[in-house]
């Protein structure tokens, strides 16, 4: 399977910064199948981490004071979101095998960001 076109939709509200965010990607394959993954910084989950550590020691009672971060979703974790970062990654994933374990199909146009329809 080869891949078509590789999108990168970050989030809408706020101003994206490759080097510190978070970003959807969106991959069509030559059979306009589209598969979607989160991709991540390593500076975002810095960020993450931090924040429930100023959660913990904002309820002292409660949390103890450490910093962790819980993935409830795979994550790609990368160093920056550039498009060419992103679709060496994506082929390195297909040539390794292990695309479909770190991408979900979408089943459905209801599924895909309105820019795709674009």
């Amino acid at each position: 399977m080869l891949v078509k076109r590789v999108w990168i939709e970050p989030e809408p509200e706020v101003a994206f910064d490759p080097y510190t965010d978070s970003a959807d990607v969106l991959v069509e394959m030559e059979d306009n199948q589209i598969w979607q993954a989160h991709f991540v910084t390593v500076e975002y989950l810095r960020r993450e981490m931090q924040l429930s550590l100023d959660v913990a020691r904002a309820h002292k009672r409660a949390l103890a004071p450490t910093p962790f971060l819980a993935l409830e979703t795979p994550h790609v974790i990368v160093e920056d979101l550039f498009q060419d970062t992103i679709e060496d990654v994506v082929d390195n994933l297909m040539v390794l095998g292990v695309f479909e374990s770190v991408f979900e199909q979408c089943a459905n146009e209801s599924e895909l960001p309105a820019s795709i329809g674009a």
